[in-house]
């Protein structure tokens, strides 16, 4: 435990250390605070992608153990049995409309690859000279496709923790009447503790990269930091906490909680809620709920986003995860590195 004890403090202060030379170097002094609203493009990168997470206020960086977690924290990529694929659509604002897929493989013992791609559709909308007339219409478009790889780190892992660390690259296209492309990078570290009251811990830095360019200005990605962590206080009780600290705004805090039922060894039903600080203080809403039901490989999640005056919004997604995968801390073997002896990967 000396060694995980140690991990705990120097990682998160490595992953802070190799960020903070650009951190320092940005000359804008608006980022991250409430001056930089609106400073950054690309806000799509922040949508949140899995009925799950979305009902949990987003507070998901400690919690991703399947394919979403391409989205989340590729650290937590490793966690997954031998394959985990999910498919979501999200029912925007308006005609906006999103979808996602990820699927994820194991590779081998402690290593896993994943990719995924996320479509927003915006509707069509009339485009208008600087007269006014009407030069016809045009539909605007995002694409993204992410490669994830996530490592499990095991001379800090044994019965008592997990450890993880994860990478993704990013190919990013975004459409408006022109087109402008980017690419990014993400790296997240997790560690699941299995003590008396199991506790999981992760830090995430997203959206590094350039920015795009539409015309002759480039833009900057909306780079994010992430400090999670999730306890199960009992057997059937899940909570969260993300405290989020975006380029294009202040500091924010994002709370989830999951409570569930497991009628039978391969079924459990669950009931969500979240909060996310940020949406409330903008008076878009901030609360979210959700329910899910997981039958054998398959389950199946939806979500409530409410967003105050704006409408609400919609996520339903389905998760498939082969062999069954039971919650982690209910494991006869906690450690998921003791339970993949068994399985074959070729």
């Amino acid at each position: 435990m000396k060694k995980a004890n140690l991990l705990l403090t120097v990682l998160p202060a490595l992953l802070a250390a190799a960020f903070c030379e650009p951190l320092s170097a940005l000359e804008d002094p608006r980022y991250f605070s409430s001056k930089a609203v609106g400073a950054t493009t690309a806000d799509f990168l922040n949508l949140p992608v899995g009925a799950r997470a979305a009902a949990m206020g987003g507070a998901y960086s400690a919690i991703s153990e399947e394919a979403s977690a391409v989205h989340w924290n590729p650290a937590g990529l490793v966690q997954i049995p031998k394959l985990s694929a999910v498919f979501m659509r999200a029912q925007y604002l308006e005609e906006i409309s999103y979808q996602y897929a990820a699927y994820a493989h194991r590779l081998s013992y402690d290593s896993v690859i994943a990719g995924s791609v996320l479509l927003t559709d915006i509707g069509s909308i009339t485009e208008t000279d600087i007269s006014g007339n009407t030069l016809g219409s045009f539909t605007p478009r995002d694409q993204v496709f992410t490669l994830s790889y996530s490592k499990a780190i095991l001379e800090f892992s044994d019965k008592d923790i997990d450890v993880s660390v994860g990478v993704s690259a990013k190919y990013i296209k975004s459409s408006i009447v022109h087109s402008a492309k980017a690419y990014a990078a993400d790296i997240g570290i997790m560690t699941y503790n299995f003590t008396d009251i199991p506790y999981r811990l992760a830090v995430t830095a997203t959206n590094m990269g350039g920015g795009l360019t539409f015309d002759t200005e480039s833009n900057p990605l909306p780079l994010t930091f992430k400090l999670g962590a999730a306890v199960n206080p009992f057997r059937n009780m899940l909570t969260s906490l993300d405290v989020v600290l975006p380029k294009q705004n202040k500091p924010n805090i994002l709370l989830g909680a999951e409570l569930a039922t497991t009628p039978n060894e391969l079924t459990r039903l669950c009931v969500r809620a979240g909060l996310d600080m940020q949406k409330m203080r903008d008076g878009i809403g901030g609360i979210s709920a959700g329910v899910g039901a997981t039958l054998h490989f398959f389950s199946l999640d939806y979500a409530f986003v409410p967003m105050g005056e704006l409408g609400s919004t919609h996520r339903i997604s389905l998760t498939f995860d082969f062999p069954f995968r039971s919650p982690i801390f209910q494991r006869r073997d906690r450690t998921i590195f003791t339970k993949m002896k068994g399985i074959s990967f070729k």
